[in-house]
């Protein structure tokens, strides 16, 4: 059961939605306990063709994965509503989502700043997008002590990656919050999903698209990856025709197309256990709700994030739910141990090294180490938990300004192969070796840097590699140590 430790983003306030007749407010959640450190919200030149003359109304910004990612509510002159999540890269690449009743789709913002706005249809055929599984409904509705995370896996088949023109964490982080915001804005506030692991997939002889095939296969495909990441949840995005996306009712795997961007949060609805809104039989409430004047996710056309509540109106005053027929919050609050619980947390510290689409395969990632001062130590430094990946021992000085690692990592063939990366410590203007513990100003903070080169890997055959490096931050100190987890994805 994943409870604690939100990465990046451990100790923020939660927020709850209010009415969606009520503006908002733009409360922030600060990135760390320092104010320098404080998330700045990405400029609204950036959306603001996309959203016109709506009025964005946010809700949440943190910082993810060293992303900055923002999500709330708009607001037309005339009373209409929709939603935005934008999220901002760390080299000032956007990816946003678009959700208002006239316009929805994907904006993409290049780190030059060329844009692109990708519309996405609205389709109103009442397709049957579900596979039944045997997977049993949660009827737990304890409220829990503490928030809980479902820990997603996002995978990506490469064809659909090069299609996305965004790059891979960025893409899932902004999929994650569209239902975190439903979830807000549904005032569902003990739940969050939580975006563990990226993986990037080639040129596969298995149908992975969005039928009812093609989802065995991502869950199949995924299962090894899930279980290695201690991942809850499965959400694979693909391309090409037929259906937005698929998912099981209820479960842990759906597929959903990149050009729907509004579809993740539909069918991570029916994973919860939810019917369509048309499907409402007037004896179960696991359904969504249409008003007549606002559709929630699990509705077909142009739909507002929303799950299903009878506990809040819409700007019409209508309730966006009937606690008898259609009531989804309850569905993901007697759910919530369920999706929390396929597998447990990776414990210590989280991030991703993810190699971009396009020509260039390097990536690089930092990971900001807590400080353990003074109960931890003034030294710390990072070690490899096996000699055949890296140095084991803290050392208190050295030449070198980095460490090379062998790590390995898994294959098409799910066959593990070797792969250099490069690793090392900075602390203020001093950058070492990452097993170095001693050196450097020892009261700044402590950041560890991990980089993939494709020329590191000269005999390394083309193709992705995906899987987890296991390290542990440690001080002399003390007997303090903090696990850190790297989930790689690398091109070659």
């Amino acid at each position: 059961m994943n409870t604690g430790n939100p990465f990046s983003t451990a100790g923020r306030p939660r927020l709850t939605a209010l009415a969606l007749a009520l503006a908002l407010p733009a409360l922030v959640s600060a990135a760390t306990d320092s104010p320098e450190d404080s998330p700045q919200a990405t400029s609204a030149s950036v959306y603001a063709d996309a959203i016109g003359s709506a009025h964005f109304e946010r809700s949440a910004i943190k910082v993810e994965q060293g992303y900055t990612v923002e999500s709330g509510n708009l607001y037309t002159r005339d009373g209409d509503t929709g939603s935005l999540v934008v999220v901002r890269s760390p080299d000032g690449s956007v990816t946003a989502i678009v959700n208002s009743p006239d316009k929805r789709g994907l904006l993409t913002v290049n780190a030059q700043g060329k844009s692109k706005f990708t519309e996405e249809p609205v389709v109103d055929a009442q397709e049957n997008d579900v596979v039944e599984s045997n997977e049993p409904m949660g009827v737990d509705s304890t409220i829990a002590a503490e928030h809980r995370y479902v820990d997603a896996l996002f995978a990506y088949a490469a064809y659909t990656l090069g299609k996305l023109e965004s790059d891979a964490v960025g893409y899932a982080l902004a999929q994650t919050e569209t239902v975190n915001l439903s979830l807000r804005n549904s005032r569902i506030s003990d739940v969050s999903l939580r975006l563990a692991a990226v993986a990037v997939f080639g040129d596969s002889n298995k149908v992975l698209d969005t039928s009812s095939e093609g989802l065995d296969n991502w869950q199949s495909l995924l299962s090894p990856y899930r279980t290695l990441f201690k991942t809850d949840i499965n959400a694979a995005i693909a391309g090409g025709e037929g259906a937005n996306g698929r998912a099981n009712r209820p479960g842990y795997t759906s597929v959903n197309v990149w050009w729907s961007p509004t579809t993740f949060a539909h069918e991570m609805g029916h994973n919860a256990g939810g019917r369509h809104c048309l499907e409402q039989d007037g004896v179960n409430f696991n359904f969504g709700h249409d008003n007549g004047k606002t559709k929630t996710n699990l509705c077909y056309g142009s739909r507002a994030f929303y799950y299903s509540t009878p506990d809040v109106l819409d700007a019409y005053g209508l309730p966006l739910g009937n606690a008898q027929t259609a009531n989804m919050a309850r569905v993901w609050r007697e759910n919530t141990a369920r999706l929390t619980g396929y597998n447990p947390e990776l414990p210590g510290l989280r991030v991703l090294l993810v190699s971009p689409s396009g020509a260039q395969s390097e990536a690089s990632t930092t990971l900001a180490i807590p400080l353990v001062i003074p109960a931890g130590g003034i030294h710390v430094g990072v070690v490899a938990l096996s000699r055949d990946i890296g140095p084991t021992e803290l050392i208190t000085e050295s030449a070198a300004r980095e460490t090379m690692l062998t790590v390995p990592l898994y294959n098409a063939a799910y066959n593990q192969v070797p792969v250099k990366l490069r690793a090392s410590r900075r602390r203020g203007n001093c950058t070492t070796a990452m097993n170095v513990a001693v050196s450097c100003s020892p009261y700044d903070k402590l950041d560890f840097n991990i980089e993939y080169k494709a020329s590191d890997n000269p005999a390394l055959p083309v193709g992705y590699y995906n899987g987890l490096l296991k390290l542990k931050a440690k001080s002399p100190d003390s007997n303090w140590s903090m696990p850190i987890n790297i989930v790689i994805s690398a091109r070659k």
